[in-house]
């Protein structure tokens, strides 16, 4: 029944296939290529901007330029990592902007409130994994950018130490490197909190 809706696309259509044939005016192509990638995209976005407008507008904006941009699309690599750079990308342009506002719009008397810190459930209490992921999200926001960014698309995204390589821009080095140092903070962390 989904064959005759969509022609020769089916859900096991690769991402290389769909691209050739939204190149070619197939808009139901580049919809099954929306509807497979957009969660992923939607995940990177969210553990970054903690945000739900901004996951929406991340996710949006990612779709917007690769519609604009698929011609530019190099074969050579993955359609994938194309994608979650250019979703990558634009989380750090929206932090950079998030920052700037925050910057502006703060007072004296926020000045004077340094690392508050929210509100967390008694370590004694049993412990759901809705409970720890929130106290991932908190304690990641504390990390230094690049050791944020690796340790986002490493370890919670589980994308391979070469393709957050190639999304990011940084050598195998830089990644790891941030990668310790990210994951050391985070067990303190967790530790020092009763989660682990």
């Amino acid at each position: 029944m989904e064959s005759s809706i969509t022609g020769n696309i089916h859900k096991g259509t690769s991402d290389e296939k769909l691209v050739d044939m939204t190149i070619h005016g197939n808009t139901l192509a580049f919809r099954m290529l929306i509807e497979k990638h957009s969660g992923y995209v939607a995940g990177i976005a969210s553990r970054f901007l903690l945000s739900h407008e901004d996951t929406r507008d991340v996710v949006q904006d990612t779709f917007i330029r690769i519609w604009k941009h698929l011609g530019s699309y190099d074969k050579r690599s993955l359609f994938t990592t194309w994608l979650y750079s250019i979703a990558f990308n634009l989380c750090l342009d929206k932090l950079r902007i998030n920052r700037r506002r925050m910057e502006i719009s703060l007072t004296e008397e926020h000045m004077n409130e340094p690392g508050r810190k929210a509100e967390t459930e008694n370590p004694s209490q049993n412990m759901d994994s809705r409970t720890i992921s929130r106290a991932i999200s908190m304690y990641s926001e504390k990390l230094a950018t690049v050791q944020r960014q690796v340790f986002v698309l490493r370890d919670l995204q589980d994308l391979p130490v070469d393709e957050v390589c190639r999304i990011t821009g940084y050598d195998t080095d830089k990644v790891k490197s941030n990668l310790y140092h990210a994951r050391k903070f985070m067990r303190e962390k967790l530790l020092k909190g009763g989660y682990l």
